[in-house]
């Protein structure tokens, strides 16, 4: 059984790396800069992990002080407006200062920590805060490209391309009992509990998510202007917006194109569709005469194995997924990760929209974080599943549950299409 010092010590770190490698190009102007209404500043976010840390660890495990109370209402999500936050962050320099020092303490501290109690036993306030880093990281990422701002990493090769289409289907005679969410999942967050019995009725799910080249057909076709596909309040986003294609494309000289890291590129028909707001996927789903999953049977068509349930919707690991930033944008469908009824890529590349409001499971208890799910229920947030290209792989687990208001585009978000099975 491995160490729970060093878990956490690992774990801490390459959260940190790969939120130092996002944010190691900006100066103070970006980093203060606000590219989105609904994104915060990067250095806004560098600052709240390390605050988030110092929070938990140094304040309610270690008892110690606070470094600067005055960073309180600059960091605390609930009590700061994103509205002021470019001006009253410190900065950059001094962001960074934060972070290390914060890092050493927690370091030094957790050399001789008990782990024990709610919150340090097993580490478990250690993997909380890696996982929270994590997930900043790749809000991180959506401000770069919100920014314009190019970032170069080191990539992994392309893969190698699946031919797969067509639809998988799920026909169990009379429907199917499924257990929905987690109990027991170290890196499990509260939304995911508790574990419950389901009945599915039989379903058809896409064998991969809508490509652009099937977006674009509807785009030519006439799909943003047909107030048929399109439900009142998607009309009324798409119409305020002035919304005609996904975010990050434009009309070129060549035809379309999409913004990405390393600039513009020309719309590849192979990628996933990423970029598109639940009204727009449900307006294209009307338009081919599907409909999107609910995450019950997202979360069915990923993990249920005959009586036994996948961690990851490719297996036993995520290996051959594209997230994590490994190939630096969307993919063509590789044949590497396939779901047990034969679906692709249901981890990583873009998050996928269900048809599900963000809503507690029953038996739902708040975790440690009491604010990370229990503010945010109800129907205002759709749930998306999968994780994306920039998501880390212990977060793109079958199970994990994402929620944003219909509106949003600015993640890797696209869609796979379902159907009735009669």
């Amino acid at each position: 059984m491995e160490d729970p010092r060093e878990a956490a010590r690992t774990a801490l770190a390459a959260a940190r790396a790969r939120t130092l490698a996002i944010t190691a190009g900006l100066d103070d102007a970006s980093a203060r800069a606000r590219f989105d209404p609904g994104i915060s500043p990067l250095g806004w976010h560098l600052g709240h992990v390390a605050w988030q840390e110092e929070c938990w660890v140094l304040r309610r495990c270690a008892g110690q002080a606070p470094i600067d109370p005055a960073l309180d209402g600059i960091y605390d999500s609930f009590r700061s407006e994103k509205a002021s936050r470019s001006a009253r962050i410190p900065p950059l320099e001094a962001i960074r200062a934060y972070v290390d020092r914060v890092r050493e303490a927690t370091l030094a501290f957790l050399e001789w920590a008990p782990l024990e109690g709610p919150l340090l036993g097993g580490g478990a306030v250690f993997r909380f805060l890696a996982n929270h880093e994590r997930q900043h990281a790749e809000t991180m990422v959506v401000a770069l490209l919100l920014g314009r701002i190019e970032l170069h990493l080191e990539h992994a090769p392309p893969r190698e391309r699946s031919d797969g289409d067509g639809w998988c289907d799920f026909l169990p005679a009379g429907g199917c009992s499924f257990v929905v969410g987690s109990d027991g999942d170290p890196e499990g967050w509260d939304n995911e509990r508790r574990a419950h019995v389901v009945e599915v009725e039989p379903f058809a799910i896409a064998r991969q998510p809508v490509s652009n080249g099937a977006w674009l057909a509807f785009l030519e076709g006439g799909g943003y202007r047909d107030d048929r596909l399109w439900s009142e309040a998607g009309r009324r986003w798409r119409d305020r917006e002035r919304v005609e294609a996904p975010l990050h494309w434009r009309r070129g000289a060549d035809g379309w194109e999409r913004r990405t890291l390393r600039g513009w590129a020309p719309v590849d028909p192979l990628h996933p569709v990423a970029h598109v707001a639940f009204h727009e996927a449900e307006a294209f789903a009307r338009w081919v005469g599907a409909r999107l999953p609910s995450e019950v049977e997202w979360e069915c068509a990923a993990s249920w194995e005959g009586g036994a349930k996948r961690r990851w919707p490719g297996g036993a690991t995520a290996a051959g997924a594209n997230l994590d930033l490994r190939f630096g944008d969307t993919t063509p469908c590789s044949r590497e990760a396939r779901s047990p009824v034969g679906a692709e890529e249901m981890a990583g590349n873009v998050w996928e929209w269900t048809a599900s409001h963000f809503l507690p499971w029953p038996g739902f208890t708040p975790g440690i974080y009491a604010g990370y799910s229990a503010p945010w229920f109800g129907e205002r947030h759709r749930v998306l599943r999968g994780g994306c290209w920039i998501t880390d792989p212990a977060v793109a687990r079958a199970t994990f549950r994402n929620w944003f208001e219909p509106e949003v585009r600015a993640f890797p978000s696209g869609l796979r299409l379902a159907r009735d099975q009669r």
